[in-house]
């Protein structure tokens, strides 16, 4: 009797085992489910392409300006070479390099010339009102992103003049520009100049979008890298 007794006692204490077990089962399932559907490759579409050229774009320019900014206070005469060629900064070099762009900037021979452009492709360059955009163009399977160039005033509340910069110069010393407050061939701030344009392949702005490491930010030094060297910029 003791021994079927203990029969059943262990037979209820294994069913038991086996129900708590059953809703463990289940709730893996669930993550299985999930970390599959995370993984899935999704459709990406033109707009998420040139949304992320778009914000690409801006971090080029945005870098680019910057260093702009900081040559003309300091100077140095051995980073002249960025002021001509700014897609040679370590930081832009290596997100061109990522998605194998290109860095352009777009001069016009005529205001009217450069208004119709603004015009054609929707780029607005108001003082307040600076947009940037980005279009695929199907046939070439390239994506254009382009933001118009303005005059830009110093971050310095005691400079004398000039006061002014413009990032369309191709030489250090034609960075800083006087004002047209007394000056005839002056500029203003928020005039524009010309375009800023960066070329996508399509192709490698999709493999950013689909990329799932973060690419790792040690290293950096700045706008010119840790060690600036002209030499080995120019290759």
């Amino acid at each position: 009797m003791a021994k079927g007794n203990l029969f059943w006692m262990l037979l209820a204490g294994f069913c038991a085992l086996a129900s708590a077990c059953e809703p463990e089962k289940l709730e893996r399932g669930k993550e299985m489910a999930v970390e599959a559907e995370r993984h899935k490759v999704k459709r990406i579409t033109q707009e998420d392409t040139e949304k992320q050229a778009l914000l690409a774009g801006d971090t080029i320019i945005g870098m680019v300006e910057g260093a702009f900014l900081q040559l003309a206070e300091a100077q140095p005469k051995e980073q002249a070479l960025f002021v001509s060629h700014p897609d040679k900064l370590p930081t832009v070099q290596a997100i061109l390099r990522r998605y194998n762009a290109r860095l352009v900037r777009k001069q016009f021979a005529t205001e009217q010339e450069m208004d119709a452009y603004l015009k054609k492709h929707f780029l607005k360059a108001e003082k307040d009102n600076l947009q940037a955009n980005a279009h695929l163009n199907v046939a070439s399977q390239e994506v254009l992103f382009q933001r118009p160039i303005i005059v830009r005033r110093r971050n310095c509340a005691s400079c004398d003049e000039p006061s002014l910069l413009d990032f369309t110069a191709t030489e250090l010393d034609n960075l800083r520009v006087f004002s047209a407050q007394g000056k005839p061939n002056g500029f203003q701030e928020g005039q524009v100049r010309g375009v800023w344009q960066v070329v996508f392949p399509r192709q490698k702005v999709i493999e950013q979008i689909t990329l799932k490491t973060k690419p790792s930010r040690r290293g950096r030094g700045g706008f010119f890298g840790s060690k600036p060297d002209t030499v080995n910029a120019t290759r």
